[in-house]
């Protein structure tokens, strides 16, 4: 009985001494150590998770912000009849006041029908002219802090109706965009060797067609992540115009109707001359009367008579009013009226169809004197110039030497922009060879002055 009484109290004093022992510091140090590095490692993979969320999250929100801003471009592109690639190609009269920013494209947009009817009577038209392009343009962001600057794509033009359709008679400026980069941020190939030109606007680079009827265009977006990283992006696209331009075989609203009554250029539409079309009511055509003129053949013709067919047929559908002037060049130049366009009645109707029946090949090549003094007529603002031959592409214009087709580019932007009659646009067509491809005399003057080159043969 003792022995297990003596037992049972070593027993329960050995238990009472082990439960009084407790952890050492050194363990409680250890184990709270391993406890930060554990909690620490959870909380660096969690906000690794969390950043990585949100900058993906950024860099989603910045793809389709671009995307959206080159989807309603590229479908306004596809809406258009022409593309403008500088200042020089809007008419005087859509500067006042000028959109702010700097240029990015310019779009000529189709007569809008106002009525369905419109598309099914020519009898019950109800047409609005676009007068004035629509304008996009880049403003710096100032209220951005990041590297380089960021920049807005503005819309100036024609407002939008809820199906897509233009409201002709009602004007905006929309964002489009913002976060534009300050420079692009990749490379986008241009196609130069066919006629295509490229342009870089900041961010944004362009590459548009000979004929100003296709674009690609580059967006390169940038917006700030965390601290100093960035989300940076490129995006591209691409479109060309679905609408027939009236400078080649006439649109619906302008051409295929006779709207002479509403001030339209042609009595019998469509007006145009191997397939360059008149588009202004101060219409003046130069006709190469040089010596190949009369052995080289399109159509069927000798180039002369040719010249002469198509131009005669066009005058005869030209409406009263409209002011036209006649030249004929080779080594010089000789004007049907030697004081200046005069508007169409029958009388100088009669007077010019005489006139061009009269011309007969003979002489060199030099349209450059005459073309400059039509470049400063506020009654010229279009110039179809018709050519088979080849002919110098400097000399002096305007009191110093150059290029003849930088002189009246510079002409146009610097002069002809601000004047009321605004700018002046050269149609070239080039009977035979090919003088508008690149290099070519007849390409560069018409490329440069809002104006397209058409090769007949």
């Amino acid at each position: 009985m003792n022995f297990m009484k003596n037992f049972k109290l070593k027993f329960y004093s050995l238990l009472r001494n082990k439960s009084n022992e407790g952890f050492t510091l050194a363990e409680l140090l250890v184990a709270s150590a391993i406890s930060a590095v554990v909690l620490s490692a959870a909380y660096a993979l969690t906000n690794m998770i969390i950043t990585s969320n949100k900058s993906d999250d950024k860099n989603l929100q910045l793809g389709a912000k671009i995307e959206n801003a080159l989807d309603f471009v590229a479908d306004e592109v596809k809406s258009s009849k022409k593309i403008i690639s500088n200042w020089s190609g809007i008419p005087s009269r859509c500067l006042n006041p000028r959109p702010s920013g700097e240029f990015v494209l310019g779009l000529t947009l189709p007569d809008q029908a106002l009525t369905n009817d419109s598309y099914k009577s020519k009898t019950n038209v109800n047409w609005k002219k676009v007068d004035c392009p629509v304008i996009y343009t880049l403003e710096r962001d100032n209220n951005y802090k990041g590297r380089g600057g960021s920049y807005k794509l503005f819309r100036n033009g024609p407002q939008l109706d809820e199906k897509g359709f233009y409201i002709p008679t009602k004007l905006s400026t929309t964002l489009i965009s913002d976060k534009i980069r300050y420079a692009p941020d990749d490379v986008m190939p241009c196609n130069q060797s066919k006629g295509w030109t490229q342009r870089q606007v900041k961010g944004i680079i362009i590459c548009t067609s000979p004929f100003d009827n296709a674009a690609e265009i580059g967006i390169s977006a940038e917006t700030i992540k965390i601290g100093n990283t960035y989300s940076t992006l490129t995006k591209t696209s691409g479109a060309s115009t679905r609408i027939q331009n009236d400078d080649l075989i006439g649109d619906i609203g302008s051409s295929f109707f006779s709207l002479n009554s509403q001030g339209q250029y042609c009595k019998t539409p469509p007006c145009c001359t191997f397939g360059t079309c008149s588009s202004t009511k101060e219409q003046t055509y130069f006709i190469d009367v040089s010596g190949s003129m009369g052995w080289c053949y399109v159509k069927g013709k000798n180039c002369m008579a040719a010249a002469r067919d198509e131009v005669i047929r066009n005058i005869k559908g030209l409406s009263d009013g409209v002011k036209l002037q006649v030249v004929a060049f080779n080594h010089y130049s000789r004007y049907l009226w030697p004081s200046g366009p005069k508007e169409l009645d029958p009388a100088t109707r009669q007077q010019a169809i005489q006139f061009v029946s009269n011309l007969r090949a003979g002489g060199g090549t030099n349209p450059w004197n005459g073309l400059w003094k039509s470049m400063q007529s506020q009654d010229v603002t279009q110039i179809i110039l018709i050519s088979d031959g080849y002919t110098s592409t400097s000399g002096y214009c305007n009191g110093r030497y150059q290029r003849y087709a930088d002189c009246f580019q510079k002409y146009n932007k610097d002069v002809r922009s601000k004047s009321a009659a605004g700018t002046v646009k050269i149609d070239s067509v080039s009977l035979g060879y090919d003088f508008c491809r690149p290099g070519g005399w007849m390409g560069e003057v018409a490329t440069k002055n809002n104006g397209k080159c058409s090769v007949i043969r």
